[in-house]
């Protein structure tokens, strides 16, 4: 009896752990197709997701990647559809956050904010708001002849000085935007494809400009006698695709609340250093949650700032906790840039890696974003145990004027110096 006692508890255990720990199956949600002026999303706590599984005691269970929802999620789920006449399209447990996140449709009778109000008011409801939207931002490429000029935004951060100091190695680096081709000679073992959180609407990951784009600009290879050098040429770059193509072949995309949840929560999970956010959109509360939850966690957040311009669209990166970065333009005045953004790194121009082999200029604040993240990368290379608010402050300090641009960006070289100064 002993004996049967002894394998239903380790049964049971096994099967807490493949709970907690498995990736939710988005393979049958239709994100493109959703209504978002009529999608909600609503949380509440259920300490089974954090709940320490006891399996992992024995460190003898792999994990599995079924998704299933606790019981009484299930019951709180099904009771908020019934009370409020809503419809279910998706729930998965947030484990950053330790709650049930649940995506529901609002009926076409009903009032999205009276709705919201009234859920408000739920004791068992710990957040309610609407889905958003989010874009990233990037110019067509104006030039189509690859290598029409050189990296001058290299140049300009001082990289080749910077490099003999850092590269980035030993870095992990979560790429949150489109697929990426992985398999672009220029960026060949540089990158782990990891999840595909937009697969409804956009099944393809290797064929998808944005990504490929940043991560030319953080990651590519150097010294390998072709293309171009990353500013981290040595960091590991995790992709995880939360954001799709407005259209087939478009460097321009997006994502929503929904897809950006998954995907940052799936990069605290894999204890990253640095987030790359090369997006913006209206602020989000429950985004802003997760972003509190990484940087608590020690990882590094760095988002596309397109400035005072775009005031509705400057979140994350206007967050306390997070380093926003805005373009560079040429020309324009010191004074001008400094006023509508802290750091600014090139994104005019930049020519980097796209699918298929090629290359091209693009431009974009999404680009001068990936910019820093690969700065941050060589910093932490030098020193492991800097915190996002000194890194902030490392960046805010070593702006570099372009004499003949009049302009302000990071001076990559002098930082690093700093740093290994410090360090020693």
């Amino acid at each position: 009896m002993k004996k049967y006692s002894l394998l239903l508890f380790f049964l049971f255990a096994s099967l807490l752990s493949f709970h907690l720990n498995a990736e939710p199956d988005i393979s049958t949600l239709k994100t493109g197709t959703m209504e978002v002026d009529k999608t909600i999303l609503v949380t509440f706590v259920d300490r089974t997701i954090s709940r320490k599984p006891i399996a992992s005691l024995t460190g003898s269970y792999s994990h599995s990647t079924s998704y299933q929802s606790s019981t009484w999620s299930r019951n709180i789920t099904n009771r908020l559809a019934n009370q409020y006449q809503l419809k279910r399209i998706f729930e998965w447990p947030m484990t950053a956050l330790g709650v049930q996140c649940v995506v529901f449709k609002v009926s076409d009778d009903k009032s999205v904010d009276d709705i919201l109000e009234t859920l408000a008011k739920d004791e068992q409801v710990k957040s309610a708001q609407r889905m958003k939207v989010f874009h990233m931002y990037a110019a067509t490429p104006r030039y189509k002849d690859p290598y029409y000029k050189l990296q001058t935004n290299v140049h300009k951060l001082r990289l080749e000085d910077a490099h003999r100091l850092a590269t980035g190695k030993n870095i992990k680096i979560a790429l949150i935007d489109t697929g990426v081709d992985f398999q672009h000679p220029d960026l060949e073992g540089q990158i782990i494809p990891d999840n595909n959180f937009a697969f409804d609407i956009s099944e393809s990951f290797t064929d998808d400009l944005h990504g490929t784009a940043v991560a030319g600009i953080i990651a590519a290879h150097a010294n390998n006698g072709i293309g171009i050098v990353g500013v981290a040429p040595n960091a590991q770059l995790y992709a995880i695709k939360a954001c799709w193509p407005q259209r087939h072949g478009h460097i321009r995309a997006s994502c929503n609340t929904l897809t950006l949840a998954l995907a940052i929560n799936r990069a605290i999970k894999m204890n990253v250093d640095i987030l790359n956010l090369s997006l913006g959109g209206p602020k989000d509360p429950l985004i802003a949650q997760l972003i509190n939850a990484a940087v608590a966690k020690g990882i590094v957040i760095i988002a596309s700032d397109p400035g005072i311009d775009h005031p509705q669209e400057r979140f994350p990166a206007k967050m306390a906790s997070v380093i926003g970065v805005g373009m560079a333009k040429y020309p324009t005045t010191t004074e001008k840039t400094i006023e509508n953004y802290t750091i600014t790194a090139p994104g005019n121009e930049i020519l980097t890696t796209l699918p298929q082999a090629t290359y091209d200029f693009i431009s974009g604040c999404s680009f001068a974003a990936a910019h820093i993240t690969g700065i941050v990368a060589l910093l932490l290379e030098i020193d492991p145990n800097l915190s996002q608010s000194r890194i902030s402050n490392l960046l805010k300090t070593a702006n570099r004027i372009i004499v003949n641009n009049s302009n302000v960006v990071v001076d990559a070289y002098t930082l690093t110096s700093k740093v290994k100064k410090l360090s020693l």
